[in-house]
């Protein structure tokens, strides 16, 4: 039953606001958050480490998102706590454009940005050592170029004249300088070396002579001694002038050491640092996705209950849900849009800004839009007593039969199974040299297929029906994961991505008309919530983090064709099981839409007088 309007509705501006809504806090959504896990290689994370961050932030939105909801009911402020969560939105977001900062890898625009090689760089985070200034990276499997030696020599030393100079010069340098000298001089160069990272221990037992031959070990190594040079000081350098300066040639050999073994211990201190900055990084990353996606997650939950409330209130259930055709269009326009300009820009505002930083910008500004419509949003008050939650009774529709635990079970499987190609799809895009259009026209063309798939889909349901349906879906999911492991170009992705309509948008129309789900509104949107939690919460944050190990374990291909194995090896069970499951024909007549019993009774129409009536002939 309706509840009674207090005060005069604007229907129309109601609709195009909630459309409006809808639109725009799509398309910040669109901007970003495909991009996201690219974003996170591009920071020079891994796999796992990306895998891990993409759950715990699906699982902070499962669980607060249900809570928040539910506070700002009982406390009569759904709308306050709806623009909250849109800034801690911003707040969230927004502050990962600093994290450039501490990647070296990040690359300034002062170069053309051609190519994906250049917008998304994959090496490992470089680290800075101990200091400010950043420093390169150095792979010890990579071979070693040869160095032209005069910038460093000009700077630490004057090794570049002769032997019998150096001769010379040494001899005169011990006539000048005291033995305490000396040693207070190398007290100094041993300080600068654990200063930039190598082992104390290692470095107090070097003599002088020691010293002079790991510099020379290194003056074949050019990215180490840039590595060396861009982390230290001027005042270090004229230190290390002077100590080559003396000792150069003077100090004869006194024991015998591994050159080798130190080259091995310094590159080792290197990569030390190196994985301590990534495991930094990855720490910083994921306390502030998961402290802010706690933060903002009600949004899209409160907006759904607030316009679903209205419209029960003025007893016009049939336009529930048209809103999200909204959502689509602006996934089809806007990452297109903000791909294309990533791709054919250099710097943004002729300043020092990578050309990625473009989605957030675009994330925030629309993101900022939907805050101010966020004001006019149609929000009802309902009051405490009169709002019940179905959830319990949505439990039970699903839990306590076979037909429903089967289907949340197949999503949970499909769930884990969508993370996979949702997280890292893109970077095989990137491992083929693909670039960012490419991308962009991946979700343009997933999110038409939705809208056509969506005019057959009663159609085909009545001719295969729902356990069939969802064997469709599967089969096509398993035939789509196998394309994608055996990718040979970047653009080749197209014609997989009109199965997305097959594999997702199919499949949920499927599963929510089934006739087990369909009981009244208020019971169907419970039942929604809770297929929707074991999809995109359990499945999904699960799929993520064992997606990402599987990654780095075993690579992308082997991933997805693991992954295609267990849909297509689900299909024929599911569809045997959906078989045996198959609910009782009543031939009593069962009149649960007649009059619409009121949603907020405690009965929920299971004490239907007529029903009962029919039952005792």
């Amino acid at each position: 039953m309706p509840v009674e309007i207090t005060e005069p509705v604007n229907l129309s501006r109601s609709i195009f606001i909630c459309n409006l809504f809808s639109f725009f806090f799509s398309a910040c959504k669109s901007c970003l958050l495909p991009f996201l896990t690219i974003y996170l290689r591009f920071l020079g994370l891994t796999a796992t480490q990306t895998g891990i961050i993409i759950g715990a932030k699906t699982f902070s939105t499962f669980i607060f998102a249900p809570l928040w909801s539910k506070c700002a009911i009982h406390c009569q402020r759904r709308r306050l706590v709806l623009m909250t969560a849109l800034f801690m939105m911003a707040v969230t977001y927004l502050p990962l454009t600093l994290l450039t900062s501490l990647s070296p890898s990040v690359k300034s625009c002062d170069f053309p940005v051609t190519d994906s090689s250049h917008t998304f760089p994959t090496t490992q985070l470089p680290i800075s050592v101990t200091r400010t200034e950043q420093v390169p990276v150095y792979s010890p499997t990579s071979e070693l170029p040869k160095l032209n030696l005069s910038d460093f020599q000009t700077t630490l030393s004057s090794s570049s004249t002769s032997q019998a100079s150096h001769d010379s010069q040494s001899g005169t340098d011990a006539k000048k300088h005291t033995k305490d000298d000396d040693d207070v001089l190398l007290k100094s160069v041993k300080d600068i070396l654990i200063h930039v990272g190598m082992d104390k221990e290692d470095i107090q037992y070097l003599s002088a002579e020691d010293i002079v031959n790991k510099y020379k070990l290194i003056a074949n190594d050019e990215e180490l001694l840039n590595t060396l040079k861009d982390a230290l000081s001027e005042e270090e350098k004229d230190i290390l002038k002077e100590f080559f300066r003396r000792h150069g040639v003077r100090v004869r050999r006194k024991r015998d050491i591994s050159l080798n073994g130190m080259k091995e211990t310094f590159v080792l201190a290197l990569h030390k640092q190196l994985k301590q900055a990534k495991e930094n990084l990855f720490i910083v990353v994921l306390v502030v996705l998961i402290v802010g996606e706690a933060l903002c997650s009600p949004v899209e939950k409160i907006a759904d209950d607030s316009w679903f409330e209205f419209l029960e209130q003025i007893d016009d259930m049939e336009r529930y849900g048209k809103h999200r055709i909204w959502s689509s269009l602006a996934y089809i326009f806007f990452p297109v849009i903000v791909t294309l300009v990533v791709e054919n820009t250099t710097c943004l505002f002729n300043m020092k800004i990578h050309p990625f930083m473009f989605h957030f910008y675009a994330f925030g500004f629309f993101l900022g839009l939907t805050f101010l419509i966020s004001f006019f949003y149609p929000v009802p008050s309902v009051a405490k007593s009169k709002y019940k939650s179905k959830l319990g009774t949505a439990m039970g529709r699903i839990c306590c039969t076979c037909s429903g635990l089967l289907y949340m079970l197949t999503l949970i499987i499909m769930g884990f199974i969508f993370s996979s190609y949702s997280n890292f799809l893109f970077w095989l895009i990137q491992d083929l040299k693909g670039n960012e259009v490419t991308m962009g026209v991946c979700i343009l063309v997933a999110s038409l297929s939705e809208l056509v798939v969506l005019v057959f889909s009663s159609r085909l349901i009545k001719v295969l029906g729902n356990g069939g349906m969802i064997s469709i879906s599967l089969f096509c999911l398993a035939a789509r994961l196998l394309y994608y492991s055996y990718l040979w170009t970047p653009w080749a992705v197209l014609p997989a991505e009109i199965f997305h309509a097959v594999t997702h948008t199919m499949m949920w129309f499927v599963v929510l008309s089934n006739q087990a789900f369909r009981v009244s509104p208020m019971v169907d949107r419970a039942i929604r919530s809770v297929l929707s939690s074991a999809y995109f919460g359990v499945g999904f944050g699960v799929g993520s983090m064992v997606s990402g190990v599987m990654y780095d374990q075993y690579g992308l291909h082997v991933l997805f064709r693991a992954l295609s194995i267990l849909s297509i090896g689900w299909c024929p069970v599911f569809f045997l099981l959906q078989k045996c499951c198959l609910p009782k024909q009543d031939n009593d007549i069962k009149y649960t839409r007649l009059l619409q019993a009121d949603d907020h009774s405690d009965d929920d129409m299971e004490d239907d007088w007529l029903e009962h009536a029919l039952k005792d002939k």
